[in-house]
């Protein structure tokens, strides 16, 4: 389908486009290894929604969006730790859910699954530690 990988921003665009003219729901999975980009490649996205939706509605917009990118912070602290390949690796995955108006328009949004590591709370494998928080 590319020559090239597909850039975040265009399949930012293709998603919403799509969501948009088919008015239904519409996902992008952002993965990779510790490091590789992924909360840079989650606000690559909101930025470009911010971007192309209603410009008369861009605090709002702005709200949603650092919203959901504060609650990384809080998240870090329970699920991230020392582990051997790296000092602050993610144990978790987070479903970050944008909720958009019948306009295109973002309106809210949370963070639907918070996955842990459990087992990291009473072991961990030598050289590595706890969550942060513990």
């Amino acid at each position: 389908m590319f020559e090239r990988q597909p850039h975040i921003f265009s399949l930012a665009d293709a998603a919403y486009r799509a969501m948009k003219r088919r008015a239904q729901d519409s996902c992008i999975v952002i993965s990779g290894e510790s490091g590789a980009g992924k909360t840079e490649a989650s606000k690559i996205v909101m930025r470009y929604i911010a971007a192309v939706t209603n410009p008369s509605r861009q605090q709002d917009i702005e709200r949603v969006k650092e919203m959901l990118l504060q609650s990384n912070a809080a998240l870090e602290a329970f699920g991230n730790a020392k582990t051997n390949r790296n000092d602050n690796s993610s144990r978790f995955g987070k479903y970050m859910h944008i909720i958009f108006d019948f306009k295109g328009d973002p309106v809210g949004g949370h963070i639907l699954n918070y996955l842990l590591e459990k087992s990291r709370v009473v072991h961990q494998q030598t050289g590595e530690r706890n969550f942060h928080v513990f």
